[in-house]
């Protein structure tokens, strides 16, 4: 087993160590049961989530043992580039990387509590969406892209805010660093994540896009690339979920 701790929580060593067989025996409170599982820790007066991602099937193990680092070393490394680069996420604490026979198996990621809350039900499921705060995440995710920063899982789940319009993001495992700007191509790809193309997709666009210094033509092109993404989205959806699934405009 390969345990890395954050040196601002190195006093919780022995805990870490632990975290394996805490989830064996169902400790701490569960927050998330899918491919994944989040749980819920409070070690000596302190909050900590702790994902245990999906175990690697042999092809996977492969992979994270030669070829890639694991989900949760780049979790870990991501929120340290992330904090360099002046952007917000849970407070990383630790990752764990358990073996087989020589083979990555099974990998934690521990992070900090934090009391943000998703920016979807006041984007997505609020009619009429919160204006203010769909321009604050307009601007992040401009500064976001401007500072080099794409965030490939970039959906209203994976972004949190405060009261104070902070935002954090989560789930970062899968994050690029550019050297300068994101191309342009990219960040429009990256915004097609938010949703459907709803009104306040759009407004966040048109906010996004006077923040980057867009012309018309970018909008429209961006508004394009939208399109095709859902269209492709669909299609995928009709055959691995039968149909069944959400659509809204």
């Amino acid at each position: 087993m390969r345990i890395i701790v954050s040196p601002d929580y190195q006093q919780l060593n022995e805990w870490i160590q632990q975290v394996p067989s805490l989830f064996a025996a169902d400790k701490g409170e569960l927050l998330y049961k899918g491919r994944n599982q989040v749980r819920l820790f409070e070690v000596g007066g302190e909050k900590l989530v702790v994902k245990r991602f999906k175990r690697n099937d042999i092809i996977k193990s492969i992979a994270y043992t030669f070829f890639r680092d694991s989900k949760a070393r780049r979790s870990y490394e991501n929120a340290v580039a992330l904090r360099q680069r002046g952007f917000q996420t849970p407070h990383e604490v630790a990752y764990i990387e358990q073996h087989f026979m020589g083979f990555t198996t099974q990998v934690y990621y521990i992070c900090a509590y934090t009391d943000s809350q998703p920016i979807r039900p006041r984007l997505i499921e609020q009619d009429p969406f919160d204006e203010t705060l769909a321009v604050a995440y307009a601007r992040f995710v401009a500064s976001l892209h401007e500072a080099g920063v794409l965030h490939r899982d970039l959906n209203p789940t994976n972004v949190l805010v405060d009261s104070h319009l902070r935002f954090e993001l989560i789930d970062i495992n899968r994050m690029q660093f550019f050297h300068g700007a994101v191309p342009k191509a990219e960040c429009m790809e990256n915004l097609t994540l938010f949703y459907w193309l709803t009104p306040a997709y759009r407004f966040i666009l048109d906010e996004y896009a006077r923040q980057r210094g867009w012309t018309p033509d970018d909008v429209a092109e961006a508004i394009r690339v939208k399109e095709r993404h859902d269209k492709r989205w669909i299609r995928r959806k009709k055959i691995t979920h039968f149909g069944r699934y959400e659509v809204l405009h």
